[in-house]
């Protein structure tokens, strides 16, 4: 009885994490879409370098989405490939501030932990205006993602999106007690500094 009440809760672990997955990657791609939608309405020379984008986005995200943990320099792929998506829409795309620093591009994520958050800020930030500073690094095995970001005005509840509320619950299932998540709110800011530790995954990534 042991035995089974075990396997149970392994199976509606697994079910649920299998839910969450499913959510990101429609919600990923439809954000992805407007955008390119906005540049082939202006009839921007821009369009076909997003569509070339998005397609490598959709390559990833199609292969790895199905596996329980990839390359953690395959996961910040994901967001640099966003990133060059974003900065073909944005007028002054030097604002976006991205320093990456690993050490061991080689450990092992859950996939799409770490996109959405980056994904909101382009959504909901004021990347126009003001920017955006992301940093991603390791040290010995422990991630550490920070980003940070300017409001639109008169956007309240910034943090409430399906993307965030996603990873939480996934961050929750995967890395329980081995990981710290702090988000902080002002007026004008929004701050998201994460930190897990990759050194207890229990499968190899590919």
């Amino acid at each position: 009885m042991e035995k089974e009440r075990v396997q149970l809760i392994e199976e509606k672990k697994n079910a649920e994490l299998q839910a969450l997955k499913t959510q990101i990657n429609p919600h990923f791609i439809f954000n992805s879409l407007n955008n390119i939608y906005s540049l082939v309405y202006q009839n921007s020379d821009k369009a076909l370098p997003a569509l070339e984008e998005l397609s490598q986005l959709l390559r990833y995200s199609t292969k790895d989405l199905e596996k329980d943990f990839i390359l953690l320099d395959k996961e910040v792929g994901y967001m640099e490939s966003l990133i060059a998506l974003e900065k073909l829409r944005i007028k002054n795309p030097e604002l976006i501030l991205f320093n990456k620093d690993l050490k061991n591009p080689k450990l092992s994520i859950s996939p799409m932990l770490l996109v959405p958050f980056v994904e909101n800020a382009f959504k909901h930030g004021d990347i126009n205006g003001k920017g955006m500073e992301l940093k991603v690094s390791d040290d010995n095995g422990r991630l550490h993602f920070y980003l940070r970001n300017f409001k639109k005005q008169r956007m309240k509840d910034f943090s409430s999106g399906i993307g965030i509320g996603n990873v939480r619950k996934r961050l929750q299932l995967i890395y329980p007690d081995k990981h710290w998540l702090e988000i902080t709110e002002t007026e004008d800011t929004f701050i998201v500094d994460l930190k897990i530790d990759l050194n207890t995954n229990k499968l190899t990534a590919y």
